[in-house]
């Protein structure tokens, strides 16, 4: 029996997990702008010094999900949950495009 050899790559950016993964640009990019909010929600709830509580009233998300991004687990919260995350939190961004 032949071993087939399997190459590890240590990818750590998304453009570089995009590309491993044979995603389209626009794709990469989604991805990107979701990973950038994900960090943006989280210094926003940390630094507003509001409670999980707070944070649930005025956006209108779930306790689960806040206290998710709280904690960094925003693998199952969607871009526009973020948003209304961020938004709660008093935190003003700016979008460009590129």
């Amino acid at each position: 029996m032949v071993k087939k050899s399997t190459k590890n790559t240590v990818n750590r950016s998304a453009q570089q997990i995009g590309e491993a993964l044979g995603l389209s640009e626009g794709d990469i990019a989604l991805m990107e702008y979701k990973a950038d909010l994900s960090r943006i929600a989280v210094k926003s709830i940390a630094v507003s010094k509001m409670t999980v509580n707070e944070i649930v009233e005025k956006s209108g998300v779930s306790r689960s999900k806040v206290s998710a991004v709280k904690n960094g687990a925003t693998i199952g919260v969607s871009i526009d949950l973020l948003l209304r995350i961020i938004a709660a939190t008093g935190t003003r961004i700016t979008i460009r495009a590129a």
